[in-house]
């Protein structure tokens, strides 16, 4: 029951801030708005106020903003088909930015949640390692790898995702006023779990040499799954190799942090994005409505955190809708805004009608691809 109303609550808030980005951008422009609904289908309740009807309906998982735009021949020059190009196209932008807001906001209250915050700055650097022997030390801020800008220490662990075995990596370091630049084979770090009745064995090697061993006992947070009990578990990871440097939060540095974990989650929205249009990622492992509720409900019941993971949750989807929405793919506000960039290079309107069926087959194949996926998540949920 938790698990549904939070996620009901969850899809309301993500769709209803999305439309209010376009609702309130679109009145601050002084376009006709109908009506602006918070959920869709049979209307609950409603208030006039001025020309615009405000609506609460029955259907939690959905909302709208209804411009008077029904008729494509109104005369009506508030009316949305009728308004300068530029301005329409910051109306369909303010959807799309308002849910990575959403995002941002959520980031601040996340991030002082989980302070101190690792950053891009070496507190050491793992003895032994190819990057120790390249030069690199204690103290030093890491700003590139393979010629991409970090600026935080999530940029370094999406960066490093795509570090494999004997290929040389390269790195750019600020030490003071000087700027290093270091090529090196990345660490191997093995990461062996051994599950027994009390808790977890781990054990960890960088480069083949015993690093570290400790115990993780079964806890609220780590709880006992009965499943794995008397199995071990390797982990093969391809690592810079060193210790980050924690930062503590503060009303002062809250604002940058939360800005890199918005930006971080941008880059790996693209980035996951690419990999599914090249076929790094295949079709099991995209999820749609029942994936993400099946996501909410482990974040719900991950213990005394579970608010945290929820929030987090949040704003992962919240960014990750956002940056969807505006993919130029027909149906969506991205295709949308192709049309009025057209417009605004050419001088011309595609005609309403032509447009009108293209977004028609573009919201179909989406339907299609939502079936689809949640055809596969409800699968999976028996195993198959």
């Amino acid at each position: 029951m938790v698990t549904a109303i939070v996620s009901v609550i969850m899809f309301l808030v993500l769709i209803s801030f999305h439309e209010f980005g376009h609702f309130i951008v679109a009145k601050a422009f002084k376009f006709k708005v109908d009506e602006f609904s918070v959920g869709a289908g049979p209307l609950i309740f409603k208030k006039q106020k001025g020309e615009t009807q405000y609506s609460l309906r029955l259907l939690p998982l959905g909302g709208y903003c209804r411009f008077d735009d029904d008729d494509e021949d109104t005369q009506d020059e508030r009316s949305f088909v009728n308004q300068k190009p530029w301005k329409r196209l910051i109306v369909l932008l303010a959807g799309g930015i308002f849910n990575i807001i959403l995002g941002f906001m959520l980031f601040m209250l996340i991030v002082p949640a989980i302070s101190p915050v690792a950053t891009n700055v070496a507190q050491s650097v793992v003895h032994g390692s190819y990057v120790e022997q390249s030069g690199m030390m204690a103290g030093d801020k890491i700003v590139a790898i393979n010629g991409k800008g970090v600026s935080c220490y999530n940029d370094i662990t999406l960066y490093t995702q795509n570090f494999r075995k004997d290929e040389y990596a390269t790195i750019k370091v600020k030490r003071g006023n000087e700027t290093h630049e270091f090529e090196f084979k990345p660490t191997e770090q093995v990461i062996d779990q051994t599950y027994t009745d009390d808790g977890v064995n781990v054990s960890v090697k960088v480069n083949g040499t015993e690093d570290e061993s400790y115990f993780v006992p079964y806890s609220e947070d780590n709880p006992k799954d009965e499943s794995l009990l008397g199995t071990s578990k390797t982990i093969t990871r391809y690592i810079i190799g060193f210790t980050p440097q924690p930062k503590e939060i503060n009303a002062f540095n809250v604002w940058g942090e939360a800005w890199n974990e918005t930006k971080f989650v941008v880059k790996l929205v693209y980035q996951s994005f690419w990999q599914i249009i090249t076929g790094k990622i295949g079709i099991h492992e995209v999820s749609g409505p029942v994936g993400i509720v099946r996501e909410v409900n482990t974040a719900v019941h991950s213990g005394s955190s579970s608010w945290l993971d929820v929030l987090n949750l949040v704003a992962l989807l919240t960014i990750n809708l956002g940056i969807f929405n505006l993919l130029p793919i027909p149906a969506l506000d991205g295709g949308r805004i192709l049309f009025v960039l057209w417009e605004m290079i050419t001088r011309r309107r595609v005609p309403p009608d032509k447009e009108g069926i293209i977004h028609a087959v573009g919201m179909a194949l989406l339907l299609l691809f939502v079936i689809v996926i949640s055809f596969k998540d409800v699968m999976s949920l028996f195993g198959g």
